[in-house]
């Protein structure tokens, strides 16, 4: 799945639908966790000055969701920094393993799913 919002206050309602698309392949508790994941993310973004629009993209194989959203904002600079905010903590706590890309704006993560 792809998508593209732009940053506006209405971006990660308009990704929480987005992703509501996944709940024909993953369990609803999944579904909740991977639309907390894309929302928080969406609004990282949008609070770390995206202008462009933000690029998301989620590959779901067997039990495993990847996924990656990239921005022309700083966001992905701050997480390489280090830097530590309430959304980062959100995230942490529902993905196995992510991380930032600096060079390329880029932000990805790892997470189980259950199936339907």
């Amino acid at each position: 799945m792809r998508l593209r919002v732009f940053p506006t206050v209405e971006a990660p309602g308009q990704a929480r639908r987005e992703v509501s698309k996944l709940a024909s392949d993953i369990d609803q508790r999944s579904l909740s966790e991977v639309t907390a994941v894309i929302s928080e993310l969406v609004a990282l973004s949008v609070a770390n000055g995206a202008r462009r629009p933000i690029e998301v993209c989620l590959r779901l194989a067997d039990r495993r969701l990847e996924g990656a959203l990239r921005d022309d904002g700083t966001g992905a600079r701050a997480i390489s920094r280090g830097e530590s905010s309430l959304a980062l903590r959100i995230i942490e706590g529902l993905v196995e393993e992510w991380g930032a890309n600096d060079g390329d704006r880029r932000i990805w993560f790892r997470m189980s799913v259950e199936p339907v």
